[in-house]
Parts: C-alpha cells; structure tokens; sequence
C-alpha cells in the first residue's frame, strides 16, 4: 500500500489568497504552499480521496492514471469540486472504451454532489453509497482490499460526512489505514482505534474559542490519538485559522478566532503558532511528547509520497 499526499492544506489553501495575517506572509516569503486536501492511495487499484479544487494541477504534476474508485468524505467543495476535471480520462478513449469510475459517497452528500455535477452520471462517475459500518462493495473492493465507512460529526451543514477505514490482505496480515477527513467528532468513538495508520485532520493548533467551522485542531485530536492509538499517524488539512500574539489587524479578520486555552509547554508557556513545514513539524513533535504519545507522526506536506506496507 502506497500514498500520495496530493494536498495538504484546508479550504481555501496556503497561503490564502489576500490574506495579510503572519502565516501566509511567512508562507509566501519562503514559498511554500499547500494545496486543498486530496490523496491518491495504490491498495493494490489506485483510489482518489477527495478530489478537490486543486485535481487538475495534482493529477498533472503526478502523471495518474484513471483512478479505480473515488471516495467523497463529504459535501463540501474542497472535497469533490474537482470531479469534473476526470473527465480528461473519458474524452481520450475511443467512443465505447469507457468504463464510469464507481464513486462513493454517503447517501446524504449524494444530493449536494449530484445538484453540482449531475451531468457528470452515469457517464463518467457511477454512483455508490458509502454507509457507515457496512464495507463498501464492487469493484475495486473485495477480499483483498476492504474499505468501511465511519460516520463522522463536521457540524451541522454537512450532515453526509464520513470517514474511510481501509483494509488490505496481505500474507503477513492485514495493514489498516484510517483517513478521518473534517470532524470534530466521530459517532463511534473507537472506530479508528488500532490502526496501523491514521491521517487525522489538523487545522488548527489550538482549539479556538468558536469553532465555526467544526474542524479539528491538535488540541483536540490529542485525546482521540490516546485513545485510538495508531501505529503511526500523518496530519492534513492545515490552515492559517489560529491567532498569533500581536498579529493585528489580521487578528481581528472574520476566520481568526482566540484559543480557548492554548497548548502550553510543560514550562506553562504557550506553544508558537507553527508558520510553515519546519515549525509544524516540530511542534507537533514536542507537543505528542508533551502529552505521552510516542507514535511516529508527520506534518504531510504535498507531494509526500510514503510506502506504508
């Protein structure tokens, strides 16, 4: 099993475009960036997670291939806006070379998906459920690889959202690998508990004092990696949502919200607002030391492409 961080960053991407606060001024002087989140996993068949905004420009930097399957983690348009662009894989065949490209999704995200991109069924997307609990069935799915979804809590717009819990068979057992997607919660609390990997949302450092948006933050994925306890665990869907101290006016912009409680050091000191890979990467480090989780753990950064098993 094989993964391809297509992208790495929240709704709107890093740096956000127009955006004055510290991060993206630091993202762009460096220049750094990270796309909309997206993965593309060999499980044997090759599988598209999420296709956002960004698809064209990922899928072309990557030269994919058709994907087996596609699975949609909910209706929001950072997850499925880039269907149309697999459209490029049908217009290239002769007339009656075609087969649609089975496509899951939770029976509540279907209708915010099919409103936008109904032309896009049968033809080139078949249409499948994905319903919590139950393994996904047909194609590319079956004995070797299974694929179950989680029923996740994003808030209350996207009520069809779902995370994946994939599981392929190989001779010397089966590796399973968890994909959370946006949640603050999941309804079964121990559906992603031992995995061997887990890509876990992380879009904010602290939890904020409103979370609007229902995303997760590190602050608050600490108690579910203590209790789910993967094997090894990657963060996605980075933003520039947190506050930094002194950081005016951009503070006061309609997204950025104060910590509740921030994450302190065990000196009791705030943690930094991480501004790029580096920093990211090392809070993220000192804080699962800090809180007695030693399982390996990557700030993911697009283009990463990491050997699972």
């Amino acid at each position: 099993m094989e993964l391809l961080f297509l992208g790495t960053g929240g709704a709107w991407g890093l740096p956000e475009h127009q955006c004055p606060c510290a991060t993206c001024r630091h993202l762009r002087a460096v220049g750094e960036s990270r796309g909309r989140t997206s993965l593309w996993l060999q499980a044997p068949a090759p599988i598209l997670v999420d296709p956002g905004p960004d698809l064209r420009a990922q899928i072309m930097a990557h030269g994919l291939p058709r994907p087996a399957a596609v699975l949609i983690s909910h209706e929001h348009h950072d997850h499925y806006l880039g269907l149309d662009e697999l459209l490029c894989f049908r217009r290239n065949l002769p007339p009656g070379q075609w087969r649609p490209i089975p496509t899951y999704a939770h029976p509540l995200a279907w209708p915010a998906i099919e409103q936008r991109f109904g032309y896009l069924l049968p033809s080139l997307l078949e249409k499948r459920l994905a319903l919590p609990g139950q393994a996904l069935e047909g194609e590319p799915f079956g004995a070797r690889l299974a694929c179950t979804p989680v029923k996740t809590d994003h808030g209350p717009v996207p009520q069809g959202s779902v995370g994946y819990i994939l599981a392929e068979r190989r001779p010397e057992g089966v590796f399973r690998l968890g994909y959370t997607s946006d949640l603050t919660r999941t309804l079964e609390p121990l559906a992603f508990a031992g995995l061997d990997c887990l890509i876990c949302q992380c879009h904010f450092l602290n939890e904020p004092s409103h979370n609007r948006a229902n995303h997760l933050s590190l602050q608050n994925a600490l108690p579910l990696l203590r209790a789910w306890q993967p094997e090894r665990v990657f963060f996605v869907h980075l933003s520039c949502q947190d506050t930094i101290p002194g950081d005016e006016p951009a503070n006061a912009m309609l997204k950025k919200y104060p910590p509740a409680a921030p994450l302190c050091d065990p000196g009791g000191q705030p943690y930094p607002i991480p501004r790029d890979q580096a920093s990211w990467q090392a809070i993220v480090e000192q804080v699962l030391a800090g809180h007695g989780l030693g399982m390996p753990a990557t700030v993911a950064q697009d283009g990463l492409k990491v050997k699972l098993c």
